[in-house]
């Protein structure tokens, strides 16, 4: 004798059972596989900074390339808005570099696709001066072997204390892309700069 299924407990039946298929995939039994995720989500990578071996300054911060054994640094290389950004140089070197004020740095962006009449500019873009010291009486100092100068910037633009956070004049506001600090010294007439990421 033939068994014979109703046409419509067939179609309830085959909706059941993808149903059931459909939900297994939608929920993994390997746990380790979940916690993954959820880690993966809920925390970001440990920021990791690149120090040259000779380097003399903090293990703690990110230093740029080196010229003649001075380097700028910042305390990390990717900021958000709104965060404080140490920066400073340091010169590892045994000869002190000269500059002609006592805040010879620059803020700077990366903005591609544009050109300007300037001995750093790319073929795919240049760099602009977003910010800086503001006025600084012109006095010649020196940074020597073994000193550091230190800034502190508060990008969110709060009440600052002044021994403690620098005044930066900003031209220009903040968006995310490529910044860099850049030091201008008297001679060898090679800036000293450090790049990080506004986010």
């Amino acid at each position: 004798m033939k068994v014979r299924i109703r046409p419509d407990i067939a179609v309830i039946s085959l909706i059941v059972v993808l149903a059931s298929v459909g939900a297994g995939c939608m929920v993994s039994t390997d746990t380790n596989h979940t916690a993954n995720i959820t880690s993966e989500l809920t925390t970001a990578p440990p920021e990791t900074c690149s120090v040259p071996e000779e380097f003399c300054g903090s293990s703690s911060v990110c230093p740029g390339k080196s010229v003649n054994d001075t380097y700028v640094f910042t305390n990390k290389s990717v900021y958000h808005i709104g965060e404080e950004v140490e920066f400073g140089i340091i010169n590892c070197g045994d000869e002190r570099v000269m500059f002609s004020h006592s805040s010879p740095w620059w803020i700077e962006k990366w903005v591609p696709n544009a050109s300007a009449f300037l001995p750093d500019t790319g073929t795919d873009g240049t760099w602009e001066i977003v910010g800086d010291a503001g006025y600084v009486q012109p006095v010649v100092c020196y940074l020597d072997p073994g000193e550091n100068w230190t800034e502190q910037w508060d990008t969110g633009g709060k009440a600052r204390n002044y021994s403690a956070v620098s005044y930066v004049r900003l031209v220009s506001n903040l968006t995310p892309g490529t910044y860099r600090i850049r030091y201008g010294p008297d001679a060898p007439y090679i800036p000293y700069v450090r790049e990080f990421e506004f986010v």
